[in-house]
């Protein structure tokens, strides 16, 4: 069995099943994931903070205040597009948000965001329907989409940068 590629651990966005029970039980799966993370970095030293997955990847205190962020931008959108006909993501340069400030807190402020966040993520995902999941809005450089696609693309999210936060610390995902 080969190891994981540490750029992609867990593969390509799978799209969803587009079913009635299907943002439920993505719901579930990004609480599990968050708790992981949560489980994954509490009480890690910080000096094993530093550690990346690879040469060239972000380290694991990047990678939680980045998937922090990141979730935080889904939820956003996710709203937007519920409440704003016709809604264009305003995408955002991740690589410049980890130069401010802010990403260098300690890692519980990032899994403290990131908990609170996927909190209010997985409330509204239980009580949408699957016609609000059709739901259209469009990406600046991916297009247009659904709210299906975002769905997706953020619980991917959450579990792909795990699975390096968890190669860097030698943990297998």
């Amino acid at each position: 069995m080969t190891a994981p590629d540490p750029r992609a651990p867990i593969g390509l966005i799978p799209p969803l099943p587009r079913t009635a029970d299907t943002p439920g039980a993505v719901a579930a799966r990004m609480d599990a994931v968050t708790l992981a993370w949560q489980d994954l970095l509490t009480g890690t030293p910080t000096a094993r903070l530093d550690a990346r997955p690879h040469p060239h990847g972000w380290t694991i205190t990047q990678l939680a205040h980045h998937t922090a962020d990141a979730h935080a931008h889904g939820l956003n959108r996710l709203k937007y597009a519920l409440t704003t006909p016709a809604y264009t993501i305003q995408p955002f340069d991740q690589d410049a948000w980890l130069t401010l400030p802010d990403a260098t807190l300690p890692v519980q402020d990032a899994l403290d965001l990131l908990r609170t966040t996927n909190r209010r993520w997985t409330t509204l995902l239980r009580a949408l329907s699957p016609a609000q999941l059709d739901t259209s809005l469009t990406h600046p450089q991916e297009g247009p989409q659904t709210l299906w696609d975002l769905t997706a693309k953020h619980d991917w999210h959450l579990r792909h940068h795990l699975a390096q936060a968890q190669l860097a610390l030698g943990v297998s995902p």
